[in-house]
């Protein structure tokens, strides 16, 4: 039986500790740390817009929460060492990191340079492996921690124009796999979290307000359910959890069994059409 949101609270605020949550400055990352502070966590935001991490800090201690701001540019090395050393400095050890920072340009694989892809998959990829790399053996020896990595659907439905951010979210699914089933008899866990199109928040909704479509509710899901499942994940140690609309779920499972599926439901749904236009539009702004 599914424990409700308030049971799910309850039983993280029982151990509730640091944790940080990467991508936090605009989008699914603010709801993500909303979740976490309801279930009384101290919360550090991280991601490259100090201004509104600041802006969302000073909303979670306003609602009695601890809240750190730590401005940092994931792609870069340095910054993932500097962004470790201030929470740990300033808040004490790590109990949950929430990779969560991600995003994709929306153009041509051959349109871009090695550069941007490289810094691609950086972001999406690289940061998540590092600030975990970095974190576990302060886990390892407090024998706890959780590890949620937030993936996308992108990683295997083979949507178009995505080819290193595809890349990126299918590793990140595999890490988390590796990660869980290397170090949860040890204490620390990980678990995936695999978002579909999401609604009120995030790349999709941005790409849909610039180009004036519509973001379809029955095709969808509510950013905030982005946080629940996150939640659920620690509180209820799951594996992976798929967040998309129901039928979703179904057909995540049937593309991981029938890869060739994927395009051929791009074409039909009409996310070929819809990219291309995306495409055209990132080439008008490049001109």
């Amino acid at each position: 039986m599914e424990r409700s949101d308030l049971e799910l609270r309850d039983e993280m605020g029982k151990q509730a500790g640091v944790a940080v949550v990467t991508g936090a400055s605009r989008g699914i990352g603010s709801f993500i740390a909303w979740s976490l502070a309801d279930a009384g966590f101290s919360l550090v935001v991280t991601g490259r817009s100090g201004t509104e991490l600041e802006s969302l800090a000073a909303d979670l201690r306003a609602r009695g929460g601890v809240a750190l701001a730590v401005a940092a540019d994931l792609t870069a090395a340095d910054d993932r060492n500097g962004l470790v050393a201030t929470v740990e400095r300033e808040l004490g050890p790590v109990d949950v990191l929430v990779n969560n920072a991600g995003g994709d340009p929306q153009r041509e694989f051959d349109a871009m340079s090695w550069s941007e892809n490289e810094a691609i998959l950086a972001l999406n990829l690289l940061a998540p492996l590092q600030l975990t790399h970095l974190l576990l053996p302060g886990m390892l020896e407090r024998g706890r921690g959780h590890i949620v990595n937030i993936s996308s659907i992108a990683g295997r439905v083979g949507f178009p124009y995505t080819e290193a951010y595809a890349a990126a979210k299918d590793g990140l699914i595999g890490f988390t796999r590796v990660l869980r089933a290397d170090y949860r008899a040890r204490g620390v866990s990980a678990s995936v979290v695999v978002l579909g199109a999401i609604r009120d928040a995030g790349q999709g909704q941005r790409t849909a307000d610039e180009l004036a479509l519509e973001m379809p509710a029955m095709a969808t899901s509510p950013a905030r359910a982005v946080g629940k499942a996150v939640i659920a994940a620690i509180a209820k140690d799951r594996a992976e959890i798929v967040v998309m609309p129901g039928p979703g779920r179904l057909l995540k499972a049937l593309m991981d069994l029938f890869p060739s599926l994927g395009p051929a439901m791009n074409e039909a749904a009409g996310a070929n059409a819809t990219m291309r236009r995306v495409i055209e539009h990132r080439r008008r702004l490049a001109a």
